[in-house]
Order: C-alpha cells, then sequence, then structure tokens
C-alpha cells in the first residue's frame, strides 16, 4: 500500500471514529438521545413497588440489556469493516488505474517522474523499459543479421554452382581437350560442387537447428581417439594452406558425453582455425586433465582478433571475415553451435587473441551432470 492510501485510510478511520462521537453526542445531549433513553427505559429497566408500600425499586434486565449491546456490538463492528473494507478498495482501484495507465505508456514514452510513494514503480518500470528495449534491439540485430546471412548466402552459392556449369560447359563443348587438362578441370568442378554442399548444409542449419532445445545422447567414449580420427580428415584442408595439426593429448582419454554432437564441436573450432590461420603455420590442439573437467585447447596463428570482436564472436551469424570470401567462411553459425553443445554439457567455451595467436579453449565436465 502506498504512502497515500495509507494517509487516505487513516483519514477514513478518523471520520469512522468522529462519527462515532458525534453519535455519542446526540445520544447524551439531545431530544435524540432522550427518547432512545426513554426506549431504554422501557426496554431493560424494571420498575417494581417495594415489599410493604416503601416506595419503588428499578432493576436493570441485564440479560435483554447483555442481548441488546452484543446486537448493537456485532452491527457496530460489521458496518465499521463493511465500511473501510469499502473504503480501501476505493482507494486501492485508484491506485491500480494509476499504475496500469502508467504501465500502458511507460514503455512507448518516457516514464513520468513519480511522487515519493511511487519511487519503488517508477524504478521498476525503468528497468522493465530498459530491459524491453535491450530484447527490441537485439531482436532488430539478429533479423538484419538473418536477412544479410540470406543475401549473402544467395551470392555465395551462385558463385560456386556459375563454375561448376562453366567447367562442364567447356568439357562438353571442347571435347579435343587433353586427358590431363580434363582431369584438372573435372577437379576444379568437383572443389567447386563441394564448396556448394558445404553452403547448403550450413542454411540448412538455420533452419533446423533448434538452440533451445539441444537433447544429448549420452556415451563413454575414448577423446583421444575421436581427435585422432578428426585430424586425419582434416589433413586434406589442412595440405590447401600447408598447415599442420600438432595434438598433444593422453593417449587415452574416457569422457561422458555426445560424441556426435562433440565431434561438431571440434570440427567447427578445427575449421574456423584453418580459415583464419595464416598459410603454413601450425595449429596446436592441447587435451589437459583437470580433476573431473578436460581443458582442450585450441591456437592457431592469424590476425589478432580485436577485443570488440571476442566478445561477440559466439553468436549466431556472425563472420569474422567482413570481406565475405567464398572461399573460406560459413554461414556464421559454427561457433554459436559448439557454444550451444558445450553448455549443454555444462560445460564453458571461450577465446582470447593477442600477438597474432588466437587461442579457443572448452572446459568440459570428464562425467555425466547429474541432475538437479
Amino acid at each position: 500500500m502506498t504512502k497515500q492510501t495509507r494517509n487516505s485510510l487513516i483519514k477514513s478511520i478518523l471520520i469512522i471514529v468522529s462519527l462515532v462521537i458525534i453519535l455519542y453526542f446526540i445520544a447524551t445531549q439531545t431530544f435524540i438521545g432522550k427518547g432512545f433513553g426513554r426506549v431504554i427505559d422501557s426496554s431493560f429497566i424494571l420498575h417494581e413497588v417495594a415489599p410493604g408500600g416503601a416506595g419503588e425499586n428499578t432493576r436493570v434486565d441485564w440479560l435483554k440489556f447483555k442481548s441488546f449491546v452484543i446486537s448493537i456490538a456485532v452491527f457496530t463492528i460489521v458496518a465499521i469493516g463493511v465500511l473501510t473494507y469499502w473504503i480501501s478498495q476505493y482507494l486501492l482501484k485508484k491506485d491500480r488505474k494509476y499504475i496500469a495507465n502508467l504501465l500502458k505508456h511507460s514503455l512507448e514514452e518516457e516514464v513520468p517522474q513519480l511522487n515519493d510513494e511511487y519511487i519503488e514503480i517508477q524504478n521498476e518500470l525503468e528497468k522493465i523499459k530498459l530491459a524491453n528495449q535491450k530484447n527490441q534491439d537485439a531482436l532488430i540485430q539478429e533479423t538484419q543479421r538473418t536477412k544479410d546471412l540470406v543475401t549473402f548466402l544467395a551470392h555465395d552459392l551462385r558463385t560456386p554452382l556459375a563454375s561448376v556449369i562453366g567447367y562442364l560447359n567447356l568439357l562438353i563443348d571442347s571435347p579435343e581437350i587433353s586427358t590431363e587438362t580434363r582431369a584438372k578441370y573435372f577437379g576444379i568442378a568437383l572443389d567447386k560442387a563441394y564448396r556448394l554442399e558445404y553452403l547448403i548444409d550450413e542454411f540448412f542449419d538455420i533452419t533446423r537447428f533448434n538452440f533451445q532445445n539441444i537433447v544429448l545422447d549420452y556415451t563413454t567414449f575414448d577423446l583421444s581417439l575421436l581427435l585422432q580420427q578428426l585430424s586425419e580428415e582434416f589433413y586434406p584442408l589442412l595440405q590447401k594452406k600447408q598447415q599442420e595439426l600438432i595434438l598433444e593429448m593422453p593417449e587415452k582419454c574416457l569422457v561422458e558425453g555426445d560424441s556426435t554432437k562433440l565431434v561438431r564441436v571440434f570440427n567447427n573450432l578445427l575449421k574456423n582455425a584453418s580459415a583464419y590461420g595464416f598459410e603454413g603455420s601450425p595449429i596446436e590442439m592441447t587435451v589437459v586433465v583437470k580433476e573431473e573437467v578436460l581443458e582442450i585447447i585450441v591456437r592457431n596463428q592469424g590476425n589478432t582478433i580485436p577485443p570488440e570482436k571476442l566478445t561477440v564472436i559466439f553468436d549466431k551469424f556472425y563472420r569474422l571475415d567482413s570481406a565475405r570470401s567464398t572461399n573460406s567462411g560459413g554461414a556464421g553459425l559454427g561457433l554459436a553451435i559448439a557454444k550451444e553443445i558445450i553448455e549443454a554439457h555444462q560445460g564453458n567455451i571461450g577465446a582470447t587473441s593477442e600477438n597474432n595467436s588466437t587461442t579457443f579453449y572448452v572446459l568440459l565436465p570428464i562425467h555425466k551432470p547429474t541432475s538437479k
């Protein structure tokens, strides 16, 4: 209840007390009171002749009087209670209307300066308005990123597709091309087709990946073996930039987790390290056992990522490559998906970058977290 409502309620009580005093005055000092007294006298005072005719005795019929007093008291209490409730509800209704009107306009307009009794409400309205504004800004930014992404993907899809069509038409229209040249053109067309497949997979990730509903299929697997197999799959990709993957990990490292989804995490981290790493530079991947947690570190040598970009690289649809090379980089979902998968395992992922060296670290529980 606000200060204004409390003051109004106190005034109402004072009015009721004043009415009681006035009624008392009327009952004792006016003809109405005298008439009421005669009614009381005739109802509760018994006049009896004293024995032997010596005067008159009077006595009160206490049974009737007690019943009368109780009835009056009950009626008075009920009347005061009903009157107090009605007044309080009336005052609260005014407060509710006032607050509802504030809520209606506060999110669209400037919150007005309220009286001291409403200061808490004003503070809460300011917080709600600020949170609402942040949500709106975030929605606008993500919507714009999504629109830009669709536009960029359409452009990126068109480029490799045009190359595939061009080289295949060249092979069909030029039968005199040597076997060696023909094989070269087929190889280029195949590379472009793989690029096209990758971009299409990225596009489907946008529509099918539910960031809020990741279901994990826990199994016990050897992380060292998984990373070793992944490094072998990455060998052709690394060779294109003459990069080398250096693995440092225990010979055997058993982990409880969703191996399929964790493969995607490390696959995205290695792709990112290769895409943004210098040509001919090493990529280091280290696994360190720390009690009940594993720390997996992926480090590459590349352009330093500015601090302001480090805070957003895990956002959906964000890409470091502002030039948008069609030969590297995807839709900007890789790191966002990696973050969601690691957090679903109740782990943590982050990045640091300085002196042309970027490090991604993953903290992953060794055992399945117990449900709370």
